[in-house]
């Protein structure tokens, strides 16, 4: 091919293209355009000390070139992201948008931390933002332009010239399930005066503040308060008694007329309440003396372990077990400071049917809190011992015996074996024949637990009892250490009879054999003398 036909196929070709690109704007089928994205803040004001949220509001307003249609009008894939925030530190990263048609406006929220120490004033702040867009769309050529962006704007970030309310200090002695008087303090930290200013205060789960609801929270009057001036306020604060330990949320509002009259409302503001600890008590060296059928008593000490001073405190007690009875389960405690012990003691009657072996007692702790309410410590549980069923007294001897036919007087040893003191115990002796006795009874004043006395009776048999072991019988009346007066069971003890022997080695019954044989041979004598005579 020669080279200016070569060329001529080139020009052609040229012209070709020209034309099929000219084409479509024939038939209104290029569209060409690009979004126009600008920034802005619709509430840009921020408060000192805290995280905040501005609303970045992102409003498309796109250029159209060539064509009618929307597509090469929207921006996709839009994310925002603070790039440069000045005094602030953003708390957001990069957020996704998602497409921003032309004439739509979008709102983003991003969370700025504002320092406590901040001037007021307007800072700027640097958002970056990135999108996606269709330049160019040619429906007869079949051809489409695709674009990136990524701009940077900057928005305005106001800390306003005003009051600001800080709260400094919230205290209270209410415990949970409790009532009782909490104090705030307030300090208006801003630039500008606050005058009559009021706070409305809500609290949280299980807060109740000056019995309000969510529907009708608390309200306190504080009246004015210059720049850096400081007030204390009171409310009342019930705390339910299934309320959990550590810091309870207040939200408290404050509203306030700035220095042109105008009402305005701060931003809320979080304020924690710390309950009171609640009052705690222990139980230590829980002694008992209870015993299968007696009476008893359980002693022990309780210690108020704080944190706060007690004076009109009751130790209930519980037994949970139908074999113990106690008649008075309430103890009235004295007034006992932190930290300061006492002890208590609970007459205790056990049940003659009972068993041997522990028994579970549950002890609470009743006392008035703060705001007068009724509070209860426990419970707490401990455990004593009943001891098998066993006398009340010992007895001893050096061994008893008595001659047949005669008296003889012994000594009875006898020993308290409970384990409380015992008073006024008067003994009594029963003999049956062939025993007698003259001196039946005997006395003791008292008798400490382990403690013994002699007691002295006396007894005879009668000439012909069995020279053997006989038993004899006492029972004790005595006086428990609760004033009650008590008869023991019948106890029997041993008495030897000892033979009694004869002058010849016989024994008295033989001599008496031999003596009235004797009689009896001089009588009939006489008789024969007689009818003799």
């Amino acid at each position: 091919m020669s080279r200016s036909r070569g060329t001529a196929v080139l020009v052609v070709l040229g012209f070709c293209l020209l034309a099929l690109l000219a084409l479509p704007t024939i038939g209104g089928a290029l569209e060409r355009g690009e979004p126009n994205l600008e920034l802005y803040l619709s509430d840009n004001e921020v408060a000192p000390g805290g995280t905040e949220a501005i609303e970045i509001d992102i409003q498309n307003d796109a250029e159209l070139t060539v064509g009618s249609g929307q597509e090469v009008l929207t921006a996709r894939a839009t994310s925002v992201e603070l790039e440069d925030t000045g005094p602030f530190e953003s708390k957001s990263g990069e957020t996704a948008v998602g497409p921003i048609q032309d004439g739509q406006i979008v709102s983003v929220p991003q969370q700025i931390e504002v320092p406590n120490d901040i001037e007021p004033g307007e800072y700027d702040v640097s958002v970056r933002v990135r999108y996606a867009y269709t330049s160019m769309v040619s429906d007869r050529a079949g051809v489409t332009q695709r674009q990136t962006a990524s701009e940077t704007h900057d928005v305005t970030v106001v800390v306003p010239d005003e009051p600001r309310f800080d709260i400094t200090d919230v205290k209270t002695d209410v415990e949970p399930g409790a009532s009782g008087p909490a104090t705030i303090e307030v300090t208006n930290t801003g630039t500008e005066q606050a005058n009559a200013t009021r706070a409305t205060i809500t609290g949280g789960t299980g807060v109740t503040i000056d019995g309000s609801t969510l529907e009708a929270p608390a309200e306190e009057i504080i009246g004015d308060l210059e720049p850096n001036e400081s007030t204390t306020f009171g409310v009342d604060v019930a705390l339910e008694d299934t309320l959990s330990g550590g810091e309870k949320p207040l939200d408290i509002q404050f509203s306030y007329r700035d220095s042109s009259g105008i009402e305005r409302e701060s931003q809320s503001k979080t304020a924690s309440l710390v309950p009171a600890s609640e009052q705690s008590f222990s139980i230590d060296n829980l002694e008992d003396t209870l015993a299968v059928g007696y009476d008893g008593e359980i002693t022990g000490e309780l210690t108020n372990d704080g944190p706060r001073a007690v004076d009109d405190a009751v130790l209930i007690v519980e037994p949970m077990s139908e074999s113990l009875f106690i008649e008075d389960t309430r103890y009235a405690l004295p007034e006992l400071d932190a930290g300061e012990t006492t002890t208590f003691r609970y007459p205790t009657d056990v049940s003659g049917q009972a068993d041997e072996g522990p028994r579970q007692l549950r002890f609470s702790v009743e006392y008035t809190g703060s705001g007068d309410a009724t509070l209860e410590d426990g419970p707490i549980s401990e455990r004593v011992f009943v001891d098998p069923q066993h006398d009340e007294f010992s007895l001893t001897d050096d061994g008893i015996s008595v001659p047949q036919g005669e008296q003889t007087s012994f000594d009875l040893v006898i020993t308290n074996e409970r384990q409380e003191t015992l008073s006024n115990i008067d003994a009594k002796l029963y003999t049956d024949s062939p025993l007698q006795t003259s001196n039946d009874e005997a006395f003791v004043s008292e008798l400490a637990p382990g403690e013994s006395a002699t007691m002295t009776f006396d007894v005879s048999a009668s000439a012909d009892a069995p020279a053997e072991t006989h038993p004899i019988e006492l029972d004790f009346e005595y006086e428990t250490e609760r004033g009650e007066t008590t008869i023991s069971d019948v106890y029997q003890h041993p008495i030897d009879v000892d033979a009694v022997e004869t002058d010849d080695g016989g024994s008295f019954i033989g001599s008496a054999v031999g003596l009235m044989a004797a009689l009896t041979a001089v009588g009939l004598g006489l008789g024969f003398w007689w009818r003799r005579t």
